[in-house]
């Protein structure tokens, strides 16, 4: 490589390192000037606990836990990406005045640990890892480096790399798990009200139980069991949980783009199975799903992995339940289920 070259990427370097650092002060400033504003959400003043949940799946299930004891609110807009999220200075200030914050694993928010780090000493802010306990499958590609908490127990500030799929509440059990974590925070938080959150826990699971049956009865008989999905790794745990094969165009992480042999391979797998249907996701590779469409002839079906809720399904009201039954549906459809 030409000296010149390497000198220029030198300095490029130092720029976008410099350039990290002062965003980083920046953000530091922000947070403590922020710290003295009125929060964007007051405490609740009808004696409910104050909720904050990062994303729709916890977002609905608190609201079914609480009732009208707790007051809900989720911190992505609805059709935020919860992989690539970039945590304002606002979303802690917010966060830090809650009573408590519910957040999936560090899997999937690996920008969490700010928000719990800058809320420890100064809030009495329970921060909830509602996945924890919950059964786990490993990334198809599991990254090459180490991660997790830090010597004193918190979380490491280094970049936070995924091992293990985080879309956990796709699997009906490890749902009725992050219930259960939900309910004890709630109770640990307003221990007067306990056994509404037991009972509403209780009455929310027998609901999954119920979908759940559902799933088993619908995918029993399939005249295909392959899944193929063009878009991101997001739903192996319904796969493993119903006995589908699954495959995907990006076989790891959010962050992967899928290659030419990848879509080539999941081409010719439609044509030597002779599906008919691609599974695609509104905000993730929906042009990839048609392309692939168009040169296999085949139709598509929508599934929704709900973290992704658009701003239209949210405001009409749309439910995890309701999510989930039109996945059933169209996975019915799509692998032609008698």
């Amino acid at each position: 490589m030409p000296a010149s070259l390497q000198a220029a990427r030198l300095r490029s370097r130092r720029m976008r390192l410099c350039a990290k650092k002062m965003r980083l002060m920046l953000f530091i400033g922000l947070v403590f000037f922020l710290s003295c504003a009125p929060a964007e959400e007051p405490a609740a003043k009808d004696g409910r606990l104050t909720v904050i949940a990062t994303i729709f799946p916890l977002y609905d299930f608190a609201r079914n836990v609480g009732g009208d004891k707790v007051a809900v609110s989720m911190l992505l807009p609805p059709g935020s990406d919860a992989h690539h999220y970039e945590l304002k200075p606002r979303d802690i200030v917010r966060v830090s005045k809650a009573d408590i914050f519910l957040f999936t694993s560090f899997e999937l928010e690996q920008w969490a640990y700010k928000i719990i780090n800058a809320a420890a000493e100064k809030t009495n802010m329970l921060a909830v890892e509602t996945g924890r306990g919950a059964f786990l499958l490993p990334l198809p590609e599991s990254p090459d480096h180490d991660h997790g908490a830090g010597a004193a127990g918190g979380i490491d500030e280094a970049e936070y790399a995924s091992r293990y799929d985080p879309h956990i509440w796709l699997d009906a059990a490890n749902a009725q798990k992050m219930i259960d974590n939900i309910a004890a925070a709630f109770i640990t938080r307003d221990p007067k009200n306990s056994e509404t959150y037991r009972k509403n826990a209780e009455g929310y699971k027998r609901r999954l139980m119920d979908l759940d049956e559902k799933y088993r009865e619908g995918l029993s008989a399939c005249s295909t069991r392959t899944l193929l999905h063009a878009g991101h790794w997001a739903f192996a745990y319904l796969a493993n949980r119903y006995r589908l094969h699954y495959r995907s165009a990006s076989n790891s992480s959010a962050d992967a783009e899928p290659s030419p042999q990848q879509i080539l391979s999941l081409m010719e797998q439609i044509r030597k199975e002779k599906l008919r249907y691609i599974f695609y996701e509104d905000f993730t590779a929906p042009k990839l799903a048609a392309v692939m469409a168009d040169e296999t002839g085949v139709g598509l079906l929508k599934l929704n992995n709900g973290h992704d809720v658009g701003r239209k399904d949210f405001q009409s009201g749309e439910t995890y339940l309701t999510l989930m039954e039109k996945n059933l549906a169209h996975l019915r459809e799509g692998l032609r289920c008698r």
